[in-house]
């Protein structure tokens, strides 16, 4: 009998974290301090906040010397349903906005290609690198208005993104 109830148990475990939301209604705050981009990071349950977007990242293919510093996602308060997601990146060298432009255009393609994008209301990807005197990051604000497939042009979609360096 007791056997019998391990066995169920993990399927059941395994189904409440595949239907569990983001549990916070508000956006997180951004890191207070800048993270340093040295050393290896392990992209998981550490740095991953939210079943589906971990699931999400650990299919994502970033440049190789791209590194994910954290990831979180929240309750939509402007849309019923849908998730705000919110993606910390540590590029290489000297990164810059033009650096991290690329990188994040190339996850808006694959977040759309995405079931999770069909629920993604805002995408915002910084760049949290410590050289940089604070966060350098992008923002969509209506992720679900933008194709983010390539049209009309690469250029077109670095124009889609709000700029922001504070």
């Amino acid at each position: 009998m007791r056997r019998a109830t391990a066995l169920i148990s993990i399927p059941v475990a395994t189904l409440i974290a595949a239907c569990q939301t983001p549990d916070d209604t508000t956006p997180p705050e951004p890191p207070q301090t800048v993270l340093a981009c040295q050393g290896k990071f392990v992209t998981g349950p550490q740095t991953i906040a939210g079943f589906d977007l971990s699931k999400f990242m650990q299919r994502t293919r970033l440049p190789p010397d791209v590194r994910i510093a954290a990831g979180r996602s929240a309750v939509s308060p402007d849309r019923p349903g849908a998730v705000d997601l919110y993606l910390d990146l540590c590029l290489p060298g000297t990164a810059t906005m033009n650096d991290l432009l690329p990188v994040a255009t190339d996850l808006a393609h694959d977040l759309k290609a995405d079931e999770l994008g069909s629920r993604t209301a805002t995408l915002t990807i910084a760049c949290v690198c410590a050289h940089l005197p604070g966060r350098t990051e992008v923002r969509d604000e209506d992720f679900l208005a933008h194709p983010w497939n390539g049209t009309p042009s690469r250029d077109a979609e670095y124009l889609t993104w709000t700029r922001s360096d504070s």
